[in-house]
């Protein structure tokens, strides 16, 4: 958890690089209210996005991930936003899931 913020901004680069306006949220982590990492605009779209890392090839969404990203989910559905999960797989890439509707439990890199 304490290299997550690599991430976020790692993300945060790679989206404004394709043409999002991305502002990573610092201290959400930390901080009690905060529902998300970062905040994603596109034309006129916006995006409410958790940033995880997994050395491994499958991401399992925990309990505690669960209640965190269900968390997210519930804001972005109040406000009419999406919910985006956005997962680092190390030495692997990128892999972003809408979880407006769903939150899967494993997800897979390929």
């Amino acid at each position: 958890m304490l290299h997550n913020k690599r991430y976020e901004r790692e993300y945060a680069s790679m989206m404004c690089s394709q043409g999002f306006h991305c502002e990573r949220i610092a201290g959400s982590g930390s901080a009690r209210d905060a529902v998300c990492d970062c905040i994603l605009f596109k034309e006129g779209i916006a995006y409410l996005v958790e940033v995880k890392a997994t050395k491994y090839p499958v991401f399992y969404s925990r309990a505690y991930v669960r209640e965190q990203l269900g968390r997210m989910q519930s804001t972005a559905l109040k406000q009419q936003v999406h919910a985006l999960l956005a997962i680092k797989f190390k030495n692997r890439g990128w892999k972003q899931l809408d979880i407006t509707e769903k939150i899967p439990e494993v997800i897979k890199w390929q």
